[in-house]
């Protein structure tokens, strides 16, 4: 079994390396393989020796189990494997032991719903995450991972161990990362789909004629100030509370993060000039971009689409305005350690709470970026963007039947319900934990500007990915980008 780190170069962009573990099969063994699992392979085999000449194949060592079993006892032993130019350092945690005991069996299985990493579950107690694309440096799963099992943090994921691979230079490279096993019923995001279809339920039942009642006259962050109306809480029903519970463990969470003591990486830090000039031009590049690609892609819109698209596409001085009041604000606020890539298919349901996992930060973005302090509004802005996609992603998935019946533009004033009052209940609970941290902005002003520039941001950035992965979805976040310049007013700092 040799674990191979392989170098991609190309044509145009950053060179990118990778992490395979690999391993071998002849005979009887290896024709399982290619009729079980095809997909794992990477190339035939011919093996010749004195004796015999055999065929066989080259296949993902993390789908033979010997392999999986060798990972879990390195990280127990604390082994060490010598490559040709570094060494793998298997290490655990003072969780290892707890999560080990008790006898139960620890068969490995390799998860099939992980896409950009592997995933291999051991029993109901472990599950090891296997990093495909690796770069130089500690990544912020693990460290940030640690830091909170350190903490004894109990709505994260406990880390027992890991494996990082030390090259010669004394650079680090996060190979794998072992945690304890999350006993959930899925993300919040299908627990979210399945409440809001059973909030449509509800809706459909409601007489015509009150949708003046269903208009949030205020921003959201006035609203949170108030009390929730009888009204929301009676036709969303119990999602209203995870809502609230969503909110609170992430203010707890960015207090954990903030309060690490004698680790220079988690120190919170101030909103410095040059911090705000490099996170603005930025942010003024994404808006710039995005606007030309918006641009471009108006003929290829339905004509509802293109007249809201034509809309941002001429905001684009306002979203700079926006960006700019970010720019120059002074504030008392302080950047910590964030998740970075936050929403609600990061966070597990387990029947009862929920547990914030996944802390790698936007894939997309170098490891270092991924590693810096911003304000925790980042997050937050996150959470309510994912807010405002999941009742258009569950109704997409009865859009015949809407049709068929329809009731999709009827419902329309029923989702902005839906997703305005979810996300003030959210700000409520959140900020009653996090609006007494030490990192929290001195006044409401300033959480304004840097509310409305993350939020602002999160949106154009959703622009620019869904015209370039799913353009039947793009209307979600221009209308979003309209609706927030609408909502909120500048500040003057």
């Amino acid at each position: 079994m040799t674990l191979l780190f392989i170098l991609v170069e190309y044509r145009d962009g950053t060179p990118e390396t990778y992490a395979f573990p690999v391993t071998a099969a002849l005979g009887e063994q290896a024709a399982q393989i290619q009729k079980d699992m095809p997909g794992t392979i990477v190339t035939t085999l011919k093996v010749r020796t004195k004796e015999c000449e055999q065929t066989g194949v080259l296949y993902d060592a993390l789908w033979n189990p010997d392999f999986s079993r060798t990972l879990l006892s390195a990280i127990g032993q604390g082994s060490r494997f010598t490559g040709e130019t570094g060494t793998l350092i298997a290490s655990s945690t003072q969780a290892y032991g707890k999560l080990i005991s008790g006898g139960a069996a620890l068969e490995p299985a390799v998860m099939k719903a992980e896409q950009s990493n592997t995933s291999v579950a051991y029993g109901d107690r472990l599950i090891m995450k296997v990093y495909r694309r690796v770069e130089n440096g500690v990544n912020p799963d693990l460290e940030i991972g640690r830091i909170l099992t350190t903490m004894n943090f109990p709505h994260a994921p406990p880390v027992a161990g890991s494996i990082e691979y030390i090259r010669a230079n004394g650079e680090t490279i996060t190979t794998a990362i072992l945690q304890g096993f999350v006993h959930n019923q899925g993300d919040a995001w299908k627990y979210t789909l399945e409440a809001f279809d059973r909030y449509l339920e509800r809706c459909r039942a409601q007489p015509t004629g009150r949708e003046d009642e269903l208009i949030l006259n205020e921003p959201l962050l006035e609203l949170a100030h108030k009390e929730i109306p009888t009204f929301a809480h009676a036709l969303i029903g119990p999602y209203l509370e995870s809502g609230v519970r969503i909110g609170q463990r992430t203010a707890e969470l960015h207090v954990a993060l903030a309060n690490v003591q004698n680790n220079p990486d988690f120190t919170p830090e101030p909103f410095s000039l040059e911090y705000r000039r490099s996170r603005y031009e930025s942010m003024c590049r994404l808006a710039s971009q995005t606007s030309s690609l918006l641009k471009g892609r108006l003929n290829d819109l339905p004509s509802d689409t293109e007249q809201e698209a034509r809309l941002v596409v001429n905001s684009e001085p306002q979203i700079l305005d926006r960006f700019r009041d970010f720019f120059e604000l002074e504030t008392s606020a302080l950047r910590i350690r964030c998740h970075g890539d936050y929403h609600l298919g990061q966070v597990l349901y387990t029947g009862q709470d929920f547990v914030i996992s996944d802390f790698e930060g936007e894939p997309a973005r170098p490891l270092s970026e991924r590693r810096m302090k911003h304000t925790p509004i980042m997050d937050v802005a996150g959470m309510l963007r994912s807010f405002h996609y999941a009742p258009y992603a569950a109704l997409s998935r009865q859009q015949s039947k809407l049709l068929a019946e329809g009731d999709g533009g009827r419902l329309d004033p029923w989702v902005r319900f839906w997703s305005g009052w979810v996300s003030v209940v959210f700000l409520k609970a959140y900020l009653a934990i996090a609006g007494r941290a030490s990192f929290w902005p001195g006044s409401q002003e300033e959480f304004q500007v840097l509310f409305d520039a993350h939020l602002l941001e999160k949106a154009v950035y959703e622009i620019r990915y869904e015209l370039n992965n799913r353009p039947d979805w793009v209307k979600i976040p221009i209308r979003a980008v309209l609706e927030i310049l609408e909502t909120t007013t500048r500040k003057a700092i």
